[in-house]
């Protein structure tokens, strides 16, 4: 099994700067390297520090002092009522107000996240720790064009993120299928709390790579998810080996499978599982993998797809492959 922390998440643990604040001093020197205020050298800052290695603990910490200057001309100033609560139209990081205008939490996404793509969240929660101790926060998501809805976590809140009081830097990692435009929507204990909204990038719809898993080589994402590479003829059923890697908590439950084509947003279920008889759908380690299933698949066109692996209603990651 997996048990190791990802890159990511070790990087969200640490403080982002010395003392843990952004100095005057330490701005006039950023501002001082950009040449000015103008987005176009603070992005360009940005991407020098991700060659670094220095994406995730400065960009969250240039994000409070800066806003979201990857989100395009929008930025995180607009903001439309939407009942109780206010969202953040933007196209990137995005912010949550409650109804007296005051902010809720910061969303700082990374910023190579593609639909399809497993990618690490980063959420800044400004209310202190007795607003969600012992309290179940959950993250949910709706796709704005198609309707299309997904679950992306759900914990029971026992402590707060390291180095801080609160919520400061509360991390996740999902996937979600479809470019476009999504609601984030965060609940406590099945309450909405606030939302955003967030531009997803459009998939790559290049084939997935391969890579070597025990003796075979599979098509899919190493670690994650991957296939034994098969022909796909539009209309016929086409037997899938499927391997996987995680922990139980992500891997344990039922077993479904969706699917969309290049050009559209219609999700297609392919292969699924009876709920209430696959409590563990998935059987045991194969190949190198922690757990392995087979499916027939029948994808109904010609064209390019994107599988879309499900256990328990969430997205794992995707692999795309061609169907002639």
């Amino acid at each position: 099994m997996q048990n190791d922390k990802p890159q990511w998440a070790e990087g969200m643990e640490k403080p982002p700067l010395p003392n843990g604040r952004f100095t005057d001093a330490m701005k006039r020197e950023v501002m001082s390297r950009a040449g000015g205020d103008g987005k176009r050298n603070r992005t360009r800052i940005v991407r020098t520090w991700v060659a670094a290695g220095l994406l995730v603990p400065v960009t969250a910490a240039l994000l409070l002092v800066f806003g979201p200057f990857w989100s395009g001309e929008g930025g995180a100033g607009q903001h439309g009522g939407t009942g109780a609560r206010n969202e953040a139209y933007v196209a990137g990081a995005g912010e949550a107000y409650d109804e007296q205008g005051r902010r809720l939490f910061t969303l700082h996404p990374d910023p190579n996240a593609r639909a399809g793509e497993m990618a690490g969240y980063l959420f800044a929660f400004t209310a202190p720790m007795e607003t969600f101790r012992g309290r179940t926060l959950t993250i949910e998501a709706e796709h704005v064009s198609s309707g299309a809805e997904e679950m992306l976590s759900s914990e029971r809140i026992a402590r707060p993120s390291s180095g801080y009081e609160g919520l400061g830097r509360y991390t996740v990692r999902f996937a979600l299928p479809l470019g476009g435009e999504w609601r984030l929507r965060v609940l406590l204990d099945d309450q909405l709390y606030g939302q955003v909204i967030l531009h997803m990038p459009d998939a790559l719809w290049t084939p997935s790579s391969m890579f070597a898993s025990g003796a075979y080589r599979m098509r899919g994402a190493d670690q994650r998810v991957g296939i034994l590479d098969v022909p796909f003829t539009a209309g016929q059923a086409q037997k899938v080996m499927w391997h996987f890697w995680g922990s139980r908590d992500e891997l344990d439950g039922p077993f479904d499978v969706k699917a969309v084509k290049k050009g559209s947003d219609k999700l297609i279920t392919v292969y699924e599982t009876n709920p209430a008889l696959s409590s563990n759908a998935l059987a045991g380690a194969i190949n190198g993998a922690d757990r392995h299933l087979v499916t027939m698949i029948e994808l109904p066109e010609a064209g390019k797809w994107r599988l879309l692996p499900y256990v328990r209603g969430r997205l794992l990651d995707s692999i795309v492959v061609e169907a002639s």
